[in-house]
């Protein structure tokens, strides 16, 4: 049978009334105090792949299931200081993509651009769900949306330039357009994973 901890200590958990892992989960969500939440999941001290998530319990015998739970602020103060690392990590990809497009390589820069618009939309819904676990009062130190309305413009321009193949104003697009707006969301990122950890520790 799977074993259960939380917060280190074993729980009793009625295991005929999950048999699916979900299932699992929702009934711990259900037990632990209502001002927390789950913040870690860990299976014998690894992440849980898509397939574990979809298991029955059954199939997990043996193993440990290891479950942190913290305040929703705390949780996301921890979080907020990947965002602007990740913002980083977008600005490469699509300079990657321009400097294909700029080298005449439109396969490898379609393929580039392709990657970094679905990490940017990752992160824009990443980040939203976060702002939601703090109060109203705090959510406008996070707001990065006069960000995301100017960014989501330029990728608009661009997809259209893709659509047109205007391989030299896409490429231009993005060097003199959107890398330099990526550049203030890491910027405002990072403030707002300063607020948020003042506040937390506050």
């Amino acid at each position: 049978m799977i074993r259960v901890r939380v917060n280190g200590n074993y729980a009793d958990i009625p295991m005929a009334s999950v048999p699916r892992f979900t299932d699992l989960v929702e009934f711990l969500k259900s037990q632990i105090d209502p001002d927390h939440m789950i913040t870690t999941l860990l299976l014998d001290g690894r992440e849980l792949t898509d397939d574990e998530w979809n298991q029955n319990v059954s199939s997990l015998m043996g193993d440990t299931l290891d479950v942190t739970t913290g305040h929703p602020e705390a949780y996301v103060a921890d979080r907020m200081q990947d965002a602007s690392r990740v913002v980083r990590s977008c600005f490469y990809e699509f300079r990657d993509a321009r400097k294909g497009f700029q080298d005449g390589d439109t396969v490898t820069g379609n393929k580039r651009l392709k990657i970094a618009v679905d990490t940017l939309k990752a992160f824009f819904e990443w980040y939203g769900t976060l702002v939601q676990l703090v109060s109203e009062t705090k959510r406008e130190k996070l707001d990065i949306s006069p960000q995301v309305v100017e960014i989501s413009e330029s990728c608009k321009k661009i997809c259209q330039q893709q659509l047109y193949q205007s391989w030299w104003a896409l490429g231009e697009s993005l060097e003199k357009d959107l890398e330099p707006k990526l550049d203030k969301l890491e910027d405002a990122c990072r403030r707002a994973a300063r607020e948020v950890q003042a506040q937390a520790s506050a």
